[in-house]
């Protein structure tokens, strides 16, 4: 078996989630690594396209919205999956920094950018990518708790 000699860099500007190898060759044991690295710390969810599966990183996860009485998954790329568990599952399951900001969404509140409030009432939530979407009066004062 060959031992690998490992040197740390430290690099301030470098993205969080960004891992870099220097390798001369890719062989089987630095894929194992590569693996490894990217399945780090990950929880991942199930997205179905066609009759496709997907593992999906929950950090990558946008939204969780529920249309047509089925659950789909809105992930970073705007790519959207269709789920195979219920809203409520996935509220009682997902992490804390995701929210229930409706009877038909979740939200991932790393990606928000702002919460804006309609003169309505509603809050108009805008994800750091550009889109938006918004808060029920039902689940207003739990979104408002949770900020706070």
């Amino acid at each position: 078996m060959r031992i690998l000699k490992v040197h740390v860099k430290i690099i301030d500007n470098l993205d969080p989630d960004i891992v870099i190898l220097g390798i001369r060759q890719q062989n089987k044991l630095v894929n194992q690594m590569i693996a490894l690295a990217e399945g780090a710390g990950q929880e991942t969810i199930v997205g179905k396209d066609f009759n496709r599966n997907h593992l999906i990183p929950l950090s990558r996860c946008l939204s969780f919205y529920t249309s047509q009485k089925n659950v789909y998954v809105k992930t970073l790329g705007s790519t959207e999956l269709q789920v195979n568990k219920r809203l409520y599952e996935l509220a009682a399951s997902l992490p804390k920094n995701f929210i229930r900001i409706s009877n038909t969404e979740i939200i991932n509140l790393e990606y928000v950018k702002e919460f804006e409030v309609s003169s309505t009432g509603i809050i108009i939530i805008h994800f750091k990518n550009g889109t938006q979407t918004s808060s029920s009066r039902r689940y207003l004062k739990k979104v408002k708790e949770r900020l706070s």
